[in-house]
């Protein structure tokens, strides 16, 4: 028994000195690790005259062992204008067990912004990276509507910061031509490539007048249905264009709708935000029944706005293209 006792001693006392000997070793096990080198990618879509806090800035982190927690604005003001250079700081926090021990700038691997300073906090658990992004002179207003009409044309507004627009049509979902277009205009003459019956869009994107690699989203029309009679009216350039640009005005109870450079329709139609109006030989807006080379069409009693598909106020019908049924 005492041998067993004493070997059990011997057993007992090797057991606390290995427990001793295995302190350190897991003390050494449970020693934070240090993160030499941090990698950011970082998508800004900032809009000229946008408030701060409403910009969109996508922060990917594209390392191990740290994530991106969130932003602050560094510049002063309430919304961005075309002379900022906007500045962020950005926090990443470390997984448990890791601390930043970042020596140098070359440390920090940036895309899409470029590196200011850094500084930790937290005992080291979090990185402070205070980074500029490109100018507001490179960045895109918002984007616009794109309509585009029966005649052919694509149009739109102009966004804010844009030098030229990138263009592409479909047709049935496939692209005319084989290339892009481009334009330093807002609108685009597509009668050549519209003269198919199909369903056409276009989609058009602004490009930055100071740094050409900065493109805005891009913008889609909605899909216009081009029938075989329209495509033809295309071809002989027999229906309006380009929609107009100008403002409703109001006199005696009469409306007219006055272009930019001052002048108005007379005895003719015209496309207006989608709508087709009729205008009278003064110019002002046509509610009701007309006859248009020799076709009946009905124009609403209070908007003006040409009616299609659907059935007039005193019961007749309309086809889709606004003319009337015959039954």
């Amino acid at each position: 028994m005492k041998k067993w006792k004493r070997v059990c001693g011997v057993l007992l006392s090797a057991a606390v000195l290995a427990g001793i000997l295995a302190v350190p070793a897991f003390a050494a096990k449970t020693k934070k690790k240090k993160i030499s080198s941090v990698n950011i990618a970082v998508e800004a879509h900032i809009e000229l005259g946008q408030k701060f806090g409403d910009e969109e800035i996508e922060i990917t982190t594209r390392g191990k062992h740290y994530t991106y927690d969130y932003y602050e604005i560094v510049n002063d003001g309430f919304e961005w204008t075309e002379e900022d250079v906007p500045e962020i700081i950005i926090y990443l926090d470390v997984d448990d067990g890791y601390y930043f021990s970042l020596s140098k700038a070359s440390s920090v691997k940036l895309n899409g912004a470029t590196y200011v300073r850094a500084a930790t906090q937290n005992s080291k658990e979090t990185l402070k990276l205070q980074v500029k992004l490109p100018p507001m002179k490179e960045m895109l207003g918002a984007e616009t509507e794109v309509v585009l009409t029966e005649g052919g044309y694509a149009s739109w507004d102009a966004v804010q910061g844009a030098g030229t627009y990138e263009l592409r049509l479909y047709r049935d979902d496939t692209g005319v031509g084989p290339v892009y277009q481009s334009t330093d205009q807002v609108f685009y003459d597509y009668t050549k490539q519209m003269s198919k019956p199909g369903a056409y869009r276009v989609k058009v994107r602004a490009v930055n007048k100071q740094n050409t690699e900065s493109k805005g989203k891009w913008m889609e029309s909605d899909v216009l249905t081009i029938t075989a009679d329209m495509a033809e009216a295309i071809r002989n350039g027999t229906v309006p264009g380009l929609p107009a640009k100008g403002e409703w005005k109001e006199e005696d109870g009469k409306w007219w709708y006055r272009h930019e450079d001052d002048s108005c329709t007379k005895n003719d139609w015209e496309w207006i935000n989608k709508q087709w109006y009729f205008f009278d030989e003064d110019g002002y807006m046509v509610t009701g029944w007309i006859e248009w080379n020799g076709e009946k069409y009905y124009l609403d009693d209070e908007s003006g706005a040409m009616l299609k598909d659907t059935t007039t106020p005193d019961g007749y019908l309309l086809d889709k293209d606004g003319r009337l049924k015959y039954r």
